[in-house]
């Protein structure tokens, strides 16, 4: 029998400890939270082994034994973005305990499913589950960065024989949403892809004091100035339409015939505008509808008085399943015309798994018992987990995004994820530790 308020104080401390080793990505750092977590396992029976890229970038696995069935992985990662402390309420890594919340920075990105991954594992030692497969946990380095060099990537690389787990779950869904008065769960299932990029305008240089035509800026400006107003085509995913349906499926009738219009490329603008929904959700089902681009640095000239011969664009390109680094460069050329280059500088592409699968299936079935009116739903995440650094090296992997958390009305702690005062609730911590559980039991149990 588990004592369940014991389970919530000792994985809220787990957490607390975990937000107080600052590993903001660069540089990381992580390895002072892999020894921590080193030692706790050790402390249980554990035989992790702790690997490092470099020093101070560390990744601690731990596997439980169980029968020949495919090994299962709870994965997390040990980093985090940085923060303005001057910004918070509570000191971004004092891990302090408010009010019933956790703050810090990772206390939702993603300290507190390490935590919560760490205690679900411990358990199953502890209550000695009989299990049909090896569970593996992983705590690992370099997510927030982008690239994963120092992380499961580079696992995969120098220690491969670390690394057996074509099962997942990790980060990116699990957290509730409201549409009117019918809730839902997210369990993401694929992420859009990466495709970073620069657009370049060449002229010619000269004096500030004599202006010309061939200026690389003004051509540079005049083609960024093609992405306003431009609505690139829409590319349905499987994830995004069994997300639409799902919700249309327990909307009223006229509801739910805006909702499916969304999946017809025709009316998914006008579809979209028409949902009950507030703005910021409608830029999100606006960006996983299709391929974004967002402009974020600019770079040209060196002094006031010189027209510089080349002027820069930097662009975040994120890209829908189905979609290659070619077929956006060609979205983007309708845009920016014939006067600027295109150079890629970095793609991952877009991942998706099956949505009826046996994990996903007793994911589903767990959250219908304990949340019986809340159906679970397939999610496509518009930005990026690890999932992009593993899928490209081990193709056959099936990787689910599922951290459980109902948030209160008027709360909206998701929105707080890289922003100030990031905090988790200690009630929804023991929550995830518990529902977890029950995945893995129900999942890899024996019988």
């Amino acid at each position: 029998m588990i004592d369940w308020d014991a389970v919530r104080e000792e994985v809220t401390g787990y957490l607390q400890d975990l937000i107080r080793f600052d590993t903001t990505n660069p540089p990381g750092n992580e390895t002072v939270a892999a020894r921590y977590l080193e030692e706790i396992l050790r402390r249980e029976g554990f035989e992790p082994t702790l690997v490092e890229s470099e020093p101070g970038r560390g990744n601690i696995l731990a596997t439980l034994p169980g029968g020949d069935e495919k090994t299962l992985m709870l994965l997390g990662h040990t980093d985090v973005v940085a923060v303005e402390p001057e910004h918070w309420t509570h000191p971004p890594f004092s891990g302090a305990l408010v009010d019933g919340y956790v703050w810090g920075r990772g206390a939702l990105d993603m300290k507190n499913m390490v935590a919560a991954n760490l205690m679900v594992f411990l358990l199953l030692k502890r209550q000695g589950v009989a299990l049909d497969r090896d569970i593996v946990f992983a705590a690992t380095a370099d997510e927030e960065a982008g690239k994963g060099d120092h992380g499961p990537g580079w696992i995969m690389d120098h220690r491969p024989e670390l690394w057996d787990a074509p099962l997942i779950i990790t980060e990116g869904g699990g957290s509730d949403f409201a549409v009117g008065d019918q809730r839902f769960v997210t369990c993401q299932t694929g992420q859009k892809g990466l495709c970073r990029l620069r657009v370049v305008a060449r002229g010619t240089p000269g004096h500030g004091s004599m202006p010309h035509a061939d200026s690389a800026i003004l051509k540079l400006s005049k083609a960024l100035a093609g992405l306003q107003g431009a609505v690139l085509p829409a590319h349905i995913s499987a994830s995004v339409r069994k997300f639409v349906e799902g919700i249309a499926a327990r909307r009223p009738l006229e509801e739910a015939e805006t909702w499916r219009q969304l999946l017809d490329e025709a009316t998914c603008d006008q579809a979209l505008a028409r949902l009950p929904i507030d703005e910021e959700w409608r830029r999100e089902l606006g960006a996983v509808l299709r391929n974004t681009a967002s402009v974020t640095m600019l770079q040209a000239g060196s002094k006031i008085n010189v027209i510089p011969g080349a002027a820069t664009a930097w662009i975040d390109g994120r890209l829908a399943p189905g979609q290659t680094q070619d077929s956006f460069a060609a979205e983007l050329r309708a845009c920016f015309g014939d006067e600027v280059e295109i150079a890629i500088d970095q793609y991952t592409p877009p991942l998706e798994a099956a949505a009826d699968t046996e994990l996903y299936r007793t994911i589903a079935a767990v959250m219908a018992r304990r949340e019986p009116d809340t159906p679970v739903l397939p999610y496509l995440m518009p930005a990026g987990t690890d999932a992009k650094h593993i899928v490209p090296r081990r193709p056959e992997t099936q990787i689910y995004g599922f951290m459980p958390y109902r948030q209160q009305p008027g709360t909206e702690e998701m929105k707080l994820i890289h922003g100030h005062d990031e905090r988790t609730s200690v009630a929804e911590l023991r929550y995830a530790v518990e529902v977890l559980y029950e995945i893995v039991c129900t999942f890899a149990g024996r019988g």
